[in-house]
């Protein structure tokens, strides 16, 4: 049985990216946070890293670190209600993402997405019904 979920992101700037996580009310965990990594609660069992980029690529063995260019992950985080989601895509917006297309309604889903200051790409969603 999973406990907990435990997202690692490689940040080039760990201050700017406390600040804008901050912004979207994103909860700081000082007990998991040190010199070396930043995290984040979203919910009790799910938490956000974000680690120096040095730091990540130590962490991932020396494995190349992918860039904005290149992504391989969609984070997708589902709100309680449209204004949910269109408040928190504001809200990036304004800190500093980039939105990547207009918002989708439909009957069963509202839904955005951004990226974040160093390229990450979080898809913001409120399922109706």
């Amino acid at each position: 049985m999973i406990k907990q979920l435990l997202i690692n992101l490689p940040v080039n700037n760990i201050e700017a990216s406390k600040t804008f996580f901050s912004s979207l009310g994103f909860v700081r965990n000082e007990t998991m946070s040190d010199e070396n990594a930043t995290c984040f609660n979203l919910e009790n069992n799910i938490i956000v890293a974000l680690l120096p980029t040095d730091h990540f690529k130590e962490t991932i063995m020396g494995n190349s670190v992918a860039d904005a260019t290149t992504n391989e992950t969609l984070l997708a985080i589902g709100l309680d209600s449209k204004e949910a989601v269109d408040n928190l895509l504001d809200t990036a917006v304004t800190s500093g993402a980039e939105e990547l297309h207009d918002r989708v309604d439909m009957p069963e889903i509202y839904a955005g997405s951004f990226k974040d200051l160093d390229g990450h790409l979080w898809n913001v969603f409120h399922m109706r019904g």
